[in-house]
């Protein structure tokens, strides 16, 4: 079974680990500026499509019926759509080529309207049936998130306040961006 770990520090993705089934090697990726600088470990600087895949996979994971990230040119939705149609050496590390040389983040994401071949958003959302919403685990400071917690990542990824749960508790962010 394909799984995904997800580690944010101060509101921002510093490390995924992906396995891409029982008997693969877990592909580990850590936030750095040079490939090959951590030995078995891929790398990756953060951009605006790693902030996308960061809420496009923390979203899923808190909400899988609202598992969509869309937007126009310049949008976050956009840069991830780019990224993947560009497969940059990140994305291979991150998640893996199959024997074609493609990402596996290509059947990761589901992609509607591609590089906006025509006008209107574009749509991404994660592939249920390639990688299961319960299969995604999302870690704030070494500690697996609480749903509470996870709705104050999605939030701050957005740059949007989080409505707490609880009428009376001020919306409290994650991290600085």
């Amino acid at each position: 079974m394909r799984s995904v770990k997800l580690y944010f520090e101060l509101g921002q993705l510093t490390e995924v680990v992906f396995k891409e089934n029982v008997a693969s090697e877990a592909r580990r990726s850590i936030r750095g500026k040079t490939g090959g600088a951590f030995r078995t470990a891929g790398s990756f600087q953060w951009t605006s499509a790693v902030k996308a895949l960061g809420l496009l996979l923390a979203q899923t994971a808190l909400n899988p019926q609202n598992s969509t990230i869309l937007g126009h040119a310049g949008s976050l939705a956009a840069s991830l759509d780019y990224a993947l149609s560009k497969q940059p050496v990140w994305i291979a590390e991150m998640f893996g080529c199959d024997q074609q040389g493609i990402s596996f983040a290509r059947r990761l994401i589901l992609r509607t309207n591609p590089e906006r071949k025509r006008p209107g958003p574009v749509v991404l959302a994660v592939n249920h049936v390639y990688l299961p919403p319960a299969s995604i685990e999302v870690f704030v400071d070494g500690t697996k998130c609480s749903s509470e917690e996870l709705g104050q990542l999605v939030a701050s990824l957005q740059d949007l306040p989080y409505a707490s749960s609880e009428s009376e508790a001020p919306a409290k962010l994650v991290g600085n961006l």
